[in-house]
């Protein structure tokens, strides 16, 4: 009865996972990368950090917007990591912001035959904060 209930749990999980939608993507092609022009010191509820000026290439999508990454390191108030969080600017398609921390190109890179598809361990984490950061989208070059 154990490895009966065991097998029910373990295939339920499996078959959830598998069947959940892919939440992210590579970046369309031809995405523009947008310019930061100066550093930004963004506050949230737990705490603080700094967005780095500088071009933020985009690195995945969702339906609900694209993740631009930062040209370098997150500073944050944190000991982890050195204080240093890769990170970058995630941009809704309404327009709204939300700084990340994570790899979601990676999580987009994964393999889609994996048990937790699109959704695995490294799923970028979401902070909302103030101010608003202005930038502008860089043009890209036509070859």
């Amino acid at each position: 009865m154990k490895h009966l209930l065991t097998s029910l749990l373990l295939s339920s999980l499996v078959v959830s996972c598998a069947t959940k939608p892919r939440d992210l993507d590579r970046p369309a092609p031809g995405t523009p990368a947008i310019r930061v022009s100066q550093a930004v010191d963004c506050t949230y509820p737990d705490g603080k950090f700094t967005l780095p000026a500088g071009i933020y290439q985009p690195e995945a999508r969702s339906s609900k917007g694209i993740y631009y990454v930062a040209p370098e390191r997150l500073k944050t108030t944190g000991i982890i990591r050195d204080g240093h969080e890769r990170g970058g600017l995630f941009i809704a398609n309404e327009g709204w912001q939300w700084a990340w921390t994570g790899h979601p190109g990676r999580e987009a890179a994964d393999s889609e035959y994996t048990i937790l598809g699109k959704r695995g361990i490294i799923m970028p984490t979401h902070y909302k904060f103030e101010p608003y950061v202005k930038y502008t989208k860089v043009k890209t070059k036509s070859r």
